[in-house]
């Protein structure tokens, strides 16, 4: 029985419709390919060409120095640990927010072993819809609590 051959165009258009943002870093933490997702996300936000396709991501994060440097330092050392084999898999959430409004991302770093090569697939999914009906069913929660609280006075009171 062969193996399914798949043409490297197939691979590329498949990757493309992925609707979460994917790069493919090598184990020096280079980025060497990304989706479409990804690189249209980067034009909306930037207004760049957002293919990076060279850039070191773990570098990236190690230089970032803004409110979210914690959590770009704590990425590096997670997509370090998958690299490394320590770790299967690193998964982190975390906001995004601009002009625009408020989003979420759920950050998944998972290994791509072949041979002696490790590769890395890093991937950003957009859980803003998610995040937001958790901020809304615990304001709802708030509110339910402060006036079952109200109630008890009430009560207590009669």
């Amino acid at each position: 029985m062969n193996p399914v051959s798949y043409s490297e165009k197939l691979v590329r258009m498949i990757f493309d419709t992925l609707s979460a943002h994917i790069a493919i870093i090598d184990d020096k933490g280079r980025i060497l390919a990304v989706n479409a997702a990804w690189k249209q996300f980067s034009r909306n936000n930037s207004g760049k060409d957002g293919d990076f396709t060279g850039i070191n991501y773990l570098t990236v994060c190690d230089a970032a120095s803004e409110d979210g440097a914690g959590g770009a330092h704590a990425v590096a050392k997670g997509i370090r640990a998958v690299i490394q084999g320590t770790l299967s898999e690193f998964l982190y959430d975390y906001p995004c927010h601009s002009p625009e409004g408020k989003k979420w991302f759920y950050m998944r770093a998972v290994p791509m072993i072949e041979g002696k090569q490790v590769r890395v697939i890093v991937s950003h999914e957009d859980i803003t819809e998610l995040k937001l009906a958790q901020e809304a069913l615990k304001e709802q929660n708030q509110s339910l609590e402060e006036a079952n609280t109200a109630l008890k006075v009430l009560l207590g009171q009669r």
